[in-house]
């Protein structure tokens, strides 16, 4: 019986065939590695998300090639990976670079690597810049899980169905955003995500380096009204805390209810989401359906003292 596991050694003398994935700057050209740029000059074809920006890279970083350039991304992926599979499996050596950082992430590359992999043909990498991993280690946010959340959604549905489904995640989550909606996405993240930490990177290893933390709606508040940020930005937030799933809806329930008595429902909200970190949009929502519990219970005992006061008087029934 054939067994389902394939098994790739890649052997350490450079071979051909092989697929490599190469990191690039992902904006201080002193964090281009040699091998990276050994990749480069030994390839007999790169694949690059843009070919101006990486006739640039080799430029500025002194790398003389023979590969042919050709252009792989999102809108011609389908077309050209067949014909990438089809040089690899002739023999050549084909090198994978984005416009900046690795290669992968947040880009069409995974699928070649998926077709490499089906075909048994090597992959192996040339690690480096990640704006991700940067993010998340100068973010001081918990590292020990993280997930990659792609960029925000830039639709207002799209976007809050996105953070509702990462709203119950314990782990970091990153994020790429857009500058001109990062403080409506951090309001929104504010609403379904709670109290949580968060921390803006823009322009990471470039001069302008810049890094902004705080609490999701203080941050959305310090943005709103103002000049956008320019530049590339990276956001980390905090996952779900222990204390704030530990909160069951019995808990909420008897907060709330607490709250209610003698102070309106946006002001009873507002007393328990600062309480407990929790997203305002779900304590709203459940004060919402309390209310409205409350008001049916007492239209109903409203109703059962008129019939009763219909059917008798002093106890005496009325005909």
């Amino acid at each position: 019986m054939t067994s389902p596991v394939t098994s790739q050694v890649i052997s350490p003398v450079k071979s051909t065939g092989t697929l490599i994935l190469v990191a690039t700057p992902i904006g201080n050209l002193g964090d281009f590695s040699p091998r990276g740029g050994e990749a480069l000059a030994e390839a007999d074809i790169i694949a690059c998300e843009d070919t101006r920006v990486t006739r640039k890279l080799l430029t500025l970083t002194a790398t003389s090639t023979n590969a042919r350039l050709v252009a792989y991304h999102d809108h011609n992926g389908a077309a050209m990976r067949p014909r990438l599979l089809e040089h690899l499996v002739a023999g050549k050596n084909v090198v994978l670079v984005s416009d900046a950082g690795t290669p992968l992430i947040s880009d069409p590359g995974y699928k070649l690597v998926a077709a490499c992999r089906e075909q048994g043909i090597p992959v192996t990498s040339v690690p480096g810049p990640c704006a991700v991993l940067a993010a998340l280690a100068i973010s001081g946010l918990p590292t020990d899980r993280f997930m990659f959340a792609g960029f925000v959604p830039s639709t207002t549905t799209a976007r809050q169905e996105a953070f509702r489904e990462l709203a119950s995640l314990s782990a970091t989550s990153i994020w790429f955003a857009t500058p001109s909606k990062l403080a409506t996405c951090l309001a929104d993240m504010a609403e379904i995500f709670g109290q949580r930490q968060a921390v803006i990177t823009r322009e990471l290893t470039k001069l302008h380096e810049e890094v902004l933390q705080g609490t999701l709606s203080d941050l959305a508040t310090s943005l709103s009204g103002g000049a956008p940020l320019k530049g590339e930005i990276v956001l980390v937030v905090a996952g779900r805390s222990r204390d704030e799933a530990g909160i069951d809806d019995a808990t909420l329930d008897a907060m709330l209810r607490a709250e209610l008595e003698g102070q309106r429902l946006r002001e009873a909200v507002k007393s328990v989401v600062a309480s407990t970190g929790l997203a305002r949009n779900h304590v709203y929502r459940r004060a919402l359906q309390l209310n409205e519990e409350s008001q049916r219970e007492m239209a109903n005992e409203e109703i059962g003292v008129a019939e009763i006061g219909v059917g008798e008087v002093d106890g005496t029934k009325v005909d």
